[in-house]
């Protein structure tokens, strides 16, 4: 049975991958299985946690995003990501689905134009 997954289902299953890998061999070293599975629950837990991506470009059918935290760069199909989104768009996954952070797209906006008016008025 073959079964296709999108890139974000596929990007989850080799996080979780190596995340049970370094646990276990955290654990193993140290044989505390109870030590192992606390710390497993954490990372977990953690996994869950909101992710901000700034949109980069468009390459056919995929947004080049960049995490805002980790700087690595991931394909996002476009069907996966909400109408109005632009180069530059900030998106928030939560719960698997994206949606644009037009706060924190404005507080950059802001931040940018300061900048700018800063370096043109010196």
């Amino acid at each position: 049975m073959i079964i296709e997954l999108g890139l974000l289902e596929r990007s989850k299953i080799i996080d979780l991958v190596n995340l049970v890998q370094s646990v276990a061999k955290e654990a193993i070293s140290n044989l505390d299985i109870n030590g192992f599975i606390k710390e497993l629950e954490g990372r977990l837990n953690g996994m869950s946690e909101e992710k901000e991506y700034t949109i980069d470009r468009f390459e056919n059918d995929y947004a080049v995003c960049e995490n805002r935290d980790t700087k690595e760069m991931i394909n996002i199909p476009k069907k996966d990501l909400p109408e109005g989104i632009k180069e530059g768009s900030i998106l928030k996954l939560k719960d698997g689905k994206y949606s644009i952070n037009v706060d924190k797209e404005k507080e950059i906006s802001e931040r940018i134009k300061d900048k700018m008016d800063r370096l043109w008025n010196n």
